[in-house]
């Protein structure tokens, strides 16, 4: 399955663990939309040419161009989310170590 598999955790007991690493999930996914929308919100620069003196139109163009970088996010993205939930979960592992000392 491509993307952040959220199946794990909704059978998961509900523990801090279970909401911190949900958490992530979100946040790692909301920067991977944010990033694709930004992504395709440049390449879409050149067609707001053909909406010349319409304003509203280069913002529906701006919103569908955003929600395009989300639903890809959604559905797997391009890897960038899964990458960065996994160093913040390692990261974050790091820092229970640290605190609780090592497993």
């Amino acid at each position: 399955m491509n993307g952040i598999d959220f199946t794990n955790l909704a059978s998961a007991p509900n523990t801090p663990d279970a909401a911190k690493r949900l958490e992530l999930e979100k946040s790692a996914q909301d920067f991977e939309g944010l990033l694709l929308g930004t992504l395709w919100k440049s390449m879409g620069d050149d067609m707001k040419d053909s909406f010349e003196g319409d304003p509203v139109g280069g913002s529906f163009l701006d919103m569908g161009l955003q929600a395009v970088g989300n639903a890809m996010a959604k559905s797997g993205g391009i890897g960038i989310g899964r990458m960065l939930l996994k160093k913040l979960e390692k990261e974050q592992s790091g820092e229970n170590d640290k605190v609780h000392g090592p497993k």
